[in-house]
């Protein structure tokens, strides 16, 4: 039998974890979504071609939109699941490192997106968050390897 303890203060873990992840995905998809009109990419394409970048910086821009988009997808459920392993035994330091995780991924959108440096290179100011989400993942294995040990 295997019985889970959920510390008093986890519900921090829980806001960072299932809330305020969540909505920077939806600031991401609307901030993404407000430029395909004016980049003028029809659904169901992804992308604006590279022509279309050239003749239209609305379609750069909406392109960086999106890849910041799917990047973000590609790493929000881990570091969610990070976060809610992590913080069962160390839950401010999960609900922490979280809320820095959510911080980075806010400049890594920021500057990819309105940074205006060429092939999004504005989003290396909110790089960090690969640190952080790095750091999660430790704190999650350590955790639970201190509980199996």
């Amino acid at each position: 039998m295997v019985a889970f303890i959920i510390p008093s203060n986890y519900g921090a873990v829980i806001g960072v974890a299932l809330g305020v992840i969540p909505v920077l995905g939806f600031v991401h998809g609307s901030i993404t979504g407000s430029f395909r009109k004016e980049a003028k990419v029809p659904y169901p394409h992804s992308y604006a071609s590279m022509e279309l970048c050239k003749e239209n910086r609305k379609a750069e821009q909406f392109n960086c939109a999106q890849r910041a988009h799917t990047n973000f997808l590609e790493n929000a459920s881990q570091t969610m699941l990070f976060t809610l392993v992590a913080g069962l035994k160390y839950p401010e330091w999960a609900a922490g490192l979280g809320a820095l995780w959510v911080f980075f991924r806010a400049l890594f959108l920021y500057g990819y997106v309105y940074s205006n440096k060429p092939q999004g290179k504005g989003r290396m100011i909110g790089a960090f968050f690969w640190l952080v989400q790095g750091a999660l993942w430790g704190l999650s294995v350590f955790g639970v390897g201190k509980e199996l040990l």
